[in-house]
């Protein structure tokens, strides 16, 4: 039996408003559903953090941290990493 979900999706970004959209859905769209969505905001100034936010309001699967100071992509994947909850990344 498997409590929690089977998949950790972690996806540090940055001023990507453009496309994050585009990210979100498709991670949504997969056919398998088993899966928590991490997102970490790394200190955007754009509208990266409010589509993410709008987003969990509608899937209570994506989880969002938002960096306190920009860390770049492989601390702001790794505070990620300390909450995924997953058997599988």
């Amino acid at each position: 039996m498997i409590f929690g979900p089977l998949v950790s999706v972690i996806t540090p970004v940055y001023n990507r408003e453009k496309y994050l959209v585009r990210c979100i859905e498709s991670i949504l769209e997969q056919t398998y559903s088993n899966f928590e969505f991490i997102i970490i905001d790394d200190k955007s100034s754009d509208n990266t953090l409010e589509i993410i936010k709008n987003y969990q309001l509608i899937d209570s699967r994506i989880k969002i941290l938002e960096n306190d100071k920009n860390l770049g992509a492989t601390l702001s994947f790794n505070r990620g990493l300390d909450i995924c909850q997953g058997k599988y990344i």
